[in-house]
């Protein structure tokens, strides 16, 4: 275990630096990880799982979200050595109680029991209960296509959408992350709330001193349309494409919660709110090919699709690309030339060493 005065100093060296490399910036956060209780094993994993995000260019996941976790972890009610339980009814089919661990771990430990499952019986499916923030999706549905699986991750989330005609937020931005294999190319991933924009950005918008939102991101606590970042944190964001998007978020709550026998998003608070778990519902899927056309057929007609809309007729000042190539071209980026820092990462990293400064002073 580090440290804490070598960690604390090597968080805030960090923050300021203005690039830092890519695997020293992962060895910080699994260092991190381990100072907060995990094993060597969890903290490597979420280490890497936590700058997934980060180093394809998201600010709103990935080690931005370090400050949840570590208070969690901290705290307690983000239990570092899990008594996880999983259970089935039928083969391709699993139920994971997480005991409240860190979703980062929970989340990579289920998509991998539903590749498993997979890979036998041609479908695998985990839903989980009693689990906390996983990150982001798309990390999960990736990990499907290193076996060559089309893979799917949904979370719930804290109330933050209010069902169309309502001013009361009851469902989650409840992100969905798909991921499909191509043969000799990246997958593609796509990533996405059901929201306009994920809260943790308005959340993190208003912590850095933001004034104003875009129009169509939010609304306050009397459902107006609102671009005060503190009236929308009180009020509920917008779900995309309106009544659509509530209906993709009420579906990703029910696969997640409804299957696992779990908590619904609007009983699901964050540890950092309030001093409780904060019960968080996920569901994972895996499909085989090799169980429809094989590997073979299928790599054939998903490339074919790929590079039809990749070689689609641009418009002017843009160019066609297939979801998740940003984020990739990014990667590569960062791993050849280092990770630029940005203000939500060095808020966070900063915000890191005070929460663990403040826990050596009370023992």
């Amino acid at each position: 275990m580090a440290s804490a005065e070598d960690l604390i100093q090597s968080l805030r060296i960090t923050a300021d630096c203005e690039r830092v490399h890519a695997n020293g910036f992962i060895a910080l956060m699994v260092r991190t990880f381990g100072h907060c209780g995990l094993s060597a094993d969890d903290a490597r994993a979420a280490g890497q799982i936590v700058a997934y995000g980060t180093l394809r260019g998201s600010d709103a996941h990935g080690a931005v979200q370090m400050p949840l976790y570590v208070t969690g972890l901290l705290d307690g009610t983000i239990k570092s050595n899990p008594n996880m339980v999983t259970t089935s009814n039928l083969p391709c089919c699993a139920v994971l109680d997480a005991d409240n661990g860190l979703g980062l771990v929970v989340g990579q430990r289920a998509m991998d029991k539903a590749i498993e499952l997979a890979k036998t019986y041609g479908m695998g499916a985990v839903a989980v209960r009693n689990s906390s923030h996983f990150g982001g999706a798309g990390y999960y549905a990736d990990r499907a296509t290193f076996e060559g699986l089309i893979g799917f991750a949904f979370t719930n989330a804290s109330p933050a959408i209010a069902p169309t005609g309502s001013k009361e937020a009851l469902l989650g931005t409840n992100p969905i992350g798909v991921a499909f294999p191509l043969p000799h190319a990246a997958p593609i991933v796509a990533d996405m709330a059901t929201s306009m924009v994920a809260r943790s950005r308005i959340r993190f918008m208003l912590a850095l001193g933001q004034k104003t939102l875009p129009d169509g991101w939010a609304l306050d606590a009397d459902g107006k349309p609102t671009t005060d970042p503190a009236a929308a944190v009180k009020g509920s964001v917008l779900p995309i494409g309106g009544p659509k998007g509530y209906a993709l978020a009420l579906m990703v709550e029910l696969l997640c919660s409804a299957l696992s026998d779990g908590e619904p998003g609007f009983q699901v608070t964050y540890e950092n709110v309030v001093k409780r778990p904060s019960t968080i519902s996920q569901f994972f899927f895996a499909i085989n090919p090799q169980g429809f056309v094989g590997l073979e057929r299928y790599g054939q007609r998903a490339s074919h699709i790929a590079e039809k809309m990749k070689q689609a007729q641009p418009i002017e000042g843009a160019s066609p690309r297939l979801p998740g190539a940003r984020g990739f071209a990014m990667h590569n980026e960062v791993r050849r030339n280092g990770l630029v820092m940005f203000d939500n990462l060095r808020h966070a990293l900063n915000l890191v060493a005070d929460l663990i400064e403040k826990r050596g002073e009370k023992q």
